[in-house]
């Protein structure tokens, strides 16, 4: 087990070209990229408290990112990481606003876990249809996200989980027993967010590290992801390791939105879609696909938004540029992933037989990509 200097050279090298990009930019458009990006840093890093609330926007995007690269090594493009967020934030709403009289120790739990199966559950429904019937998962995953969004809609706009008033389209706060308690007292750093979520997502990247890197399941999901027909060839079943690895990357985007809704207030359920599930495709790159390499990828973006605030009060800066950055750091990762691929491909050919091929691939699955 190895990890190459370019695993950890080559993300930084994209992120200071990103923000070069963005600079440029900024310049353009008539703003200060200077004084732009020290007002971001006093905003993500100045303090105490605003360190702690870049923790608390880079646990959402940790767990959605670990859910698309537990799929991307899988060799499956879930684009669903939204819907499956969604429907998380959805059950935990409605087990966490029906089940009050529980204490916490069982409460927060079983709701912790009940939005693992309801994100997985909705991830493994495009793991099925791609697995047994070949329908391509970037589709039916686009077309969940929309159904998971319609039926949040719908749960809070007249359906069964509108608060009771009926005066907005949002749910009734969630349990006070099913609260994620706050590890930083308010004391030490006032008015912070920390919450049990963050460390729990953080303990999710060594077990997802653990699984992919340390265990037959891993290896397997590690081999199909790599070239099916040498995985076929060496009697790895294909559609259940994608359907698995479905289901764990649905549970993990589940999982985000119900700590999302469990660790912040208001702890109510709106109808807005928050982009997580987007962004965490770009968080999954830059990481390179790694559990390790998308805690800082995650923590990069979450410093990105935790800043956007104020760079946009202090520099005037549209805290919208704070997205260019984001899709500048995912073109150059995917133009990066294409030049790598034609390398892969010309290595390829140059190895000769198909046994070679097929060797060499199940050698290099023992190793860190």
């Amino acid at each position: 087990m190895r990890i190459k200097s370019t695993q950890i050279f080559l993300p930084i090298l994209i992120t200071v070209l990103a923000l070069f990009i963005n600079a440029l930019i900024m310049l353009a458009c008539g703003y200060q990229p200077v004084k732009a990006f020290v007002a971001m840093y006093q905003g993500a890093l100045g303090g105490m408290r605003e360190v702690t609330e870049t923790f608390v926007k880079t646990c959402p995007l940790l767990l959605t990112g670990l859910a698309v690269a537990f799929a991307f090594r899988c060799g499956v493009w879930n684009i669903g990481a939204e819907g499956q967020y969604l429907i998380g934030t959805l059950v935990t709403t409605w087990i966490a606003t029906s089940i009050t009289n529980l204490p916490p120790l069982l409460l927060i739990p079983l709701v912790l876990v009940l939005g693992f199966v309801a994100g997985g559950f909705w991830g493994a429904v495009a793991g099925l249809l791609k697995a047994y019937r070949g329908v391509q998962e970037v589709i039916s995953t686009i077309m969940l996200n929309f159904i998971a969004l319609e039926l949040v809609r719908y749960s809070i706009d007249g359906g069964p989980l509108q608060e009771a008033a009926r005066a907005y389209q949002q749910s009734e706060r969630i349990a006070a027993n099913a609260v994620l308690p706050r590890l930083l007292p308010k004391e030490w750093v006032p008015h912070n967010r920390f919450h049990l979520g963050i460390l729990l997502a953080l303990v999710l990247a060594a077990i997802l590290y653990w699984i992919l890197f340390r265990t037959v399941l891993g290896y397997q999901i590690r081999a199909v992801g790599q070239n099916q027909v040498a995985a076929r060839v060496a009697g790895i079943s294909i559609p259940r390791n994608i359907v698995i690895a479905m289901l764990i990357s649905g549970g993990l985007a589940g999982l985000a939105g119900t700590i999302e809704l469990m660790g912040l207030s208001p702890h109510r359920l709106y109808q807005n879609a928050p982009g997580y599930g987007y962004t965490a495709i770009a968080v999954a790159l830059l990481g390179r696909l790694h559990p390790i390499g998308v805690i800082f990828s995650a923590l990069l973006f979450g410093l990105l938004q935790a800043g956007s605030e104020e760079m946009q009060i202090i520099a005037q800066v549209p805290s919208k540029l704070t997205w260019v950055t984001q899709a500048t750091v995912l073109l150059l990762v995917l133009g990066l992933s294409m030049y790598e691929a034609a390398q892969a491909d010309e290595q390829l050919n140059r190895d000769g037989s198909f046994y070679s091929r097929v060797k060499s691939i199940l050698s290099n699955g023992l190793k860190i990509k």
